[in-house]
């Protein structure tokens, strides 16, 4: 009845608590930690570094390993959903740069296939626009298709980043200033270019 009541307990407090007993080796509250943030974490490595679903629970298990290894470092300067996603972030560039470097070494072998390729019919595939006055709530209704993806990974880093957290992670500006260490002024100005962008292909495949 007691293990009940404490395990209920912890799912009730709030971070800072949370964070509080995960620092004193509480293993419930790190449990917890990784159950509420899992989902996003996973959402922000899908997005941010690659659609297998394999490399992204590598990068969403190693962002939670550094979390949970430098959690007593973390001194609540910022919330603990801010510190964490500049790990996920930072897990992520790592991780590409590590995929980046085993591209280039792969393409000096002649005749070896250049990592995922996509497939004609995949390639062919179009959000679905109808109904939609404005192509950009295609990203909020969750309808990414591969094409739609592959326009946002072609953003340049910060604007991905930016778009990312804010459009699909639903974080507010200042959120965003404090995981990615910017300015307000310039998360505005990488979230403006990168909608203008994503609007302007989504306009195209609507027109088609």
């Amino acid at each position: 009845m007691e293990a009940e009541t404490e395990e209920k307990s912890v799912s009730i407090l709030n971070d800072e608590e949370m964070v509080t007993r995960a620092k004193a080796d509480d293993q419930k509250a790190v449990t917890e930690l990784i159950h509420r943030y899992q989902p996003k974490a996973y959402a922000i490595a899908f997005h941010l570094c690659s659609e297998e679903s394999d490399e992204v629970r590598d990068v969403t298990q190693e962002a939670f390993l550094k979390a949970i290894r430098s959690i007593k470092k973390f001194r609540g300067q910022a919330s603990f959903s801010t510190w964490f996603y500049r790990i996920v972030v930072n897990t992520c560039r790592d991780f590409l740069r590590r995929k980046r470097k085993k591209e280039r070494l792969f393409s000096l072998w002649p005749g070896k296939p250049h990592g995922n390729e996509v497939s004609q019919d995949n390639s062919k595939e179009q959000p679905d626009l109808k109904g939609h006055n404005d192509p950009m709530a295609v990203f909020t209704g969750k309808q990414l298709t591969r094409e739609v993806r592959n326009a946002l990974r072609a953003l340049p880093e910060k604007q991905r980043v930016v778009f990312q957290f804010k459009v699909l992670n639903e974080m507010t500006i200042k959120e965003i200033a404090q995981v990615t260490g910017s300015s307000e002024g310039t998360i505005k100005s990488h979230l403006f270019r990168a909608t203008h962008s994503l609007r302007n292909v989504l306009k195209d495949w609507s027109e088609s």
